[in-house]
């Protein structure tokens, strides 16, 4: 399947990324509520451009399948994820007042890089552009619910974003992404693949940076 492929071809930076140390502090309740804020104030700027991202992967769609799927999940990001951010972010910061300014430069590096995928590229491209986060955080949420006793998970200071990203209802999205990206896999030549697995690779990097910024909380290099 195309999606094990890509990760089996960087499983190194794969499992930096989903066992990064901003994750094992979030699940170990040792990241500070000053980093998490940061993240995900960061997060919030990021997934307005990431469903912007899903209007182009829709602009790059050759069938009504792949437009839909566009569409459908551009509409899950808003209603969803966006919406437990700004929930969460209500409680520290006013997303109110956000302006070009907060946007860290990590951010504009990765959510730009995708877009200059889709703008340069076409709808697989793009689609694999994306599948990083959008599978991802399918894996890191389930992973971290699954270490977790319930007992630990009702005080835990993170409860609702572990409980969003393990969730059977985000985890549902999470098969149905790779699912898609899977049904791929026989129409690909050696070469398409090469450079599928380039961009994946970037994206996994740009993950792994994220990460990495929200603990040092560096908006700038």
């Amino acid at each position: 399947m195309l999606f094990q492929k890509l990760i089996k071809e960087n499983l190194k930076i794969w499992n930096a990324y989903i066992q990064h140390n901003f994750v094992k502090q979030l699940e170990n309740e040792t990241l500070s509520k000053e980093q998490f804020l940061f993240y995900l104030k960061q997060d919030y700027i990021y997934l307005i451009n990431y469903s912007k991202c899903y209007a182009r992967l829709a602009l790059n769609a050759n069938t009504v399948e792949e437009l839909r799927f566009a569409i459908k999940f551009q509409n899950y990001t808003l209603e969803g994820e966006l919406e437990l951010h700004k929930s969460i972010l209500n409680l520290g910061i006013d997303i109110n007042n956000f302006s070009e300014k907060d946007e860290s430069l990590i951010n504009i590096a990765y959510s730009r890089y995708i877009l200059s995928v889709g703008e340069n590229g076409d709808f697989l491209d793009m689609l694999i552009a994306l599948s990083a986060c959008a599978i991802g955080y399918g894996y890191i949420g389930n992973a971290i619910y699954k270490n977790i006793s319930q007992e630990k998970l009702q005080n835990h200071p993170y409860k609702e974003w572990i409980l969003t990203y393990s969730s059977q209802e985000f985890q549902t999205t999470v098969k149905e992404f790779e699912d898609f990206v899977n049904s791929y896999s026989n129409q690909i030549s050696e070469e398409k693949f090469k450079k599928l697995n380039s961009i994946f690779r970037n994206v996994v990097r740009l993950e792994i940076a994220f990460w990495e910024h929200s603990l040092t909380m560096q908006t700038n290099i």
